[in-house]
């Protein structure tokens, strides 16, 4: 342990005249992180294993209006948080930087998905783990062909979607990259193989026969909601993760929290009822964890309007934070349990 380091964060807010507001620490970042340029060379010098990266993105969204305000209220939600997980016993202070947002030029969506797509690989090339908050679900269609470039053709890519829809929509009133189309989008990646592929918590009458059909016929092995029910999330999440991370080189994992059901998600574009419970979407978090590596994160569809208390924002960080800690934990970046508070009396 490095002997100079304050560990303030670690502990309650004090009172007096040393008196501190850990809720409100001036300028809103991702877990009270450091911003730093996705531009700037010194990004790959940091130890932050992740970066935070901002998608205000609406323009391919076909549901309600509203999704471009989600990584501003992803980044409040995080500030009810300690970066302490006592549960993992790990301290993820300084393991994230904040790269703002993507500047969205809303006269030219080209122009933005380009930028979404630089963004991500030049994480991906400081080594940093990118953490996605959208925006509409078509941020993932440049995002993942980001992932799949890094990555290479002689490199084999995963990658999960939870979410309610299956987004197979070949084309949607004539365009082709909106959040319908993503997953028809994404597995056409020549690097993606159907056997590396999993969606999970489809259900009701939003999933078109044509989505469905084209689902079949690429290969997709998705898990309807129904399907969850009849097998236990456990059982399901097992198969799903095998199938994306066993002999990967890189994975991308893709939550639209409409995966939740409706009472537990109200914030989020397009609210589908007879989804996951929070304690489930826990679980899956767990086991994604045990994996150890995800290349990377997004969040999408997120709807603060129409949110109760920013429930649904705080349940996505709450899951993102998860799977960061307990693979902290899995690798052993554990605090020393001798750590107390300066004057600590009891």
């Amino acid at each position: 342990m490095n002997p100079v380091k304050a560990y303030n964060h670690l502990f309650s807010p004090l009172g007096g005249e040393n008196a501190d507001n850990y809720r409100t620490p001036g300028q809103i970042s991702f877990l009270r992180s450091k911003f730093m340029s996705l531009n700037d060379p010194e990004l790959s010098n940091t130890d932050a294993p992740y970066v935070f990266i901002g998608v205000p993105f609406d323009e391919g969204n076909v549901g309600k209006p509203g999704c471009e305000d989600g990584p501003r209220e992803f980044r409040v939600a995080s500030l009810d948080y300690f970066p302490f997980w006592f549960e993992f016993n790990v301290d993820l202070h300084g393991t994230v930087i904040d790269c703002g947002d993507v500047s969205m030029p809303r006269v030219s969506p080209e122009v933005a998905r380009q930028r979404i797509y630089d963004a991500v690989l030049n994480a991906l090339k400081a080594g940093k783990t990118p953490i996605l908050c959208g925006g509409d679900r078509s941020i993932s269609i440049s995002a993942t062909k980001a992932l799949s470039d890094y990555l290479g053709e002689g490199k084999k890519m995963g990658y999960m979607h939870l979410g309610a829809h299956l987004d197979m929509a070949d084309s949607w009133a004539g365009e082709r990259n909106v959040s319908t189309c993503t997953m028809a989008r994404i597995t056409e990646l020549k690097n993606l193989d159907m056997r590396n592929t999993a969606h999970i918590g489809a259900r009701n009458s939003f999933n078109p026969k044509d989505h469905v059909d084209l689902a079949k016929q690429r290969g997709l092995r998705f898990h309807p909601m129904h399907e969850v029910l009849e097998r236990g999330v456990d059982s399901v999440i097992d198969e799903a993760v095998s199938s994306v991370w066993e002999n990967t080189d890189g994975q991308y994992l893709s939550f639209n929290f409409n995966v939740l059901d409706s009472s537990a998600a109200p914030g989020v574009t397009a609210t589908e009822p007879g989804g996951l419970e929070s304690r489930e979407i826990m679980r899956v978090a767990s086991r994604i964890s045990k994996e150890k590596r995800v290349s990377v994160f997004d969040v999408s569809e997120l709807c603060p309007m129409f949110d109760v208390s920013g429930s649904t924002s705080r349940t996505a960080v709450c899951v993102v934070l998860r799977i960061m800690a307990e693979i902290a934990k899995l690798k052993g970046e554990t605090l020393d349990e001798s750590l107390r508070r300066q004057g600590w009396k009891y």
